[in-house]
């Protein structure tokens, strides 16, 4: 920050950006109100005096600001809030407050608690991804609902038949009209949503088959195509943690530790992080647990079960464990190398 001089401390919303500017050669102090619009943040930041470094608050559509940003040439550093107590647990809540908090921290420490800033190709692959994962929420939702109405009618139906054409024709015979409308219906949003899906799968696999983070994930048991693509989506700049355990707590599967007395008591897991990186964690553990291939998260898994351990928690101390060896084989660039002594 020493070669910066002119420092802004904003607080963005959708609609407002307010910030105070810090001219460090004259001592010049300003407050500045615009409009949330890029023609209207680029002639302001044009006008700054360079070097000039941002400091912008982490919340929603900080993506475009950063862009711009990018653009001019100017760095930005986000803050991360929550770990700001005069904001995270001020009940005074507003614009000129979290930017006079952050101020006064800057000054005094000089610097803020910055949160990741993802590029934008991180930030499209997450959004690709994530928007698979709510139709894969949206098909089971839709099979729920066929099935509501087939079953009450005494017809019930695997999955699989829903996109066979004679299956339907004989649905239609077989119901009412009312039944038979509400079913098409169903069924129309069905095939949008698997062609949807289609078509988004084969993005994101333009998108990361040439990358060797992809292929090294792909080679684990119980990574797939999808799950490696969102555990990649949902882990950027996964080298800022320093150790595997830092990781697996950013994944939200480590558990709650209460402590008393010196007592330690275990809880539920923390549940932090992206959930579609936990739901990525969670289906690459279920699926590899039941490969053939002798690993040491399968051994692990075992040995959970002999102790008397539920399922469910076995599953989940896996799929921590799987965390854990991910950021290995991110972070080191190693293969995966399944243990033969699991065998």
């Amino acid at each position: 920050m020493r070669h910066h001089v002119t420092i802004v401390v904003a607080d963005h919303h959708k609609s407002v950006f307010v910030c105070q500017v810090l001219d460090r050669e004259t001592g010049e102090v300003s407050w500045a109100s615009l409009e949330s619009r890029r023609n209207v943040l680029r002639p302001f930041l044009e006008g700054l005096r360079g070097p000039v470094l941002v400091f912008v608050e982490a919340c929603r559509s900080w993506e475009w600001v950063s862009d711009l940003c990018e653009e001019l040439g100017i760095e930005l550093r986000l803050v991360d809030p929550s770990q700001m107590p005069e904001i995270a647990r001020s009940t005074k809540k507003t614009d000129r407050h979290d930017v006079e908090a952050m101020v006064k921290r800057l000054l005094v420490t000089g610097e803020l608690p910055q949160s990741y800033r993802a590029s934008r190709p991180e930030r499209e692959l997450r959004a690709l991804t994530r928007r698979l994962g709510d139709l894969r929420n949206t098909r089971r939702r839709l099979i729920h609902q066929i099935h509501a109405v087939i079953d009450a009618q005494g017809l019930p139906a695997s999955k699989r038949d829903f996109v066979r054409n004679p299956w339907r024709e004989t649905m239609r015979l077989s119901l009412s009209r009312h039944a038979c409308l509400d079913l098409e219906c169903l069924l129309l949003q069905y095939d949008q949503n698997l062609a949807l899906q289609e078509l988004l799968e084969g993005e994101v696999e333009q998108l990361v088959k040439d990358r060797e983070d992809y292929r090294r994930l792909k080679a684990i048991p119980g990574v797939g195509p999808v799950i490696a693509a969102t555990i990649l989506a949902e882990s950027p700049g996964i080298e800022r943690f320093k150790t595997a355990r830092q990781y697996g707590a950013f994944a939200g599967l480590t558990p709650n530790v209460r402590s008393s007395a010196g007592k330690a008591k275990l809880g539920h897991i923390t549940r932090n992080g992206p959930p579609q990186l936990r739901w990525a964690l969670g289906q690459a553990a279920m699926v590899g647990l039941c490969s053939r291939t002798p690993t040491r998260i399968k051994a692990f898994y075992q040995r959970k079960k002999k102790r008397g351990k539920p399922g469910s928690v076995a599953v989940c101390a896996a799929a921590h464990k799987l965390a854990r060896a991910i950021w290995v084989v991110l972070v080191r660039k190693e293969d995966f190398v399944a243990d033969p002594k699991a065998a």
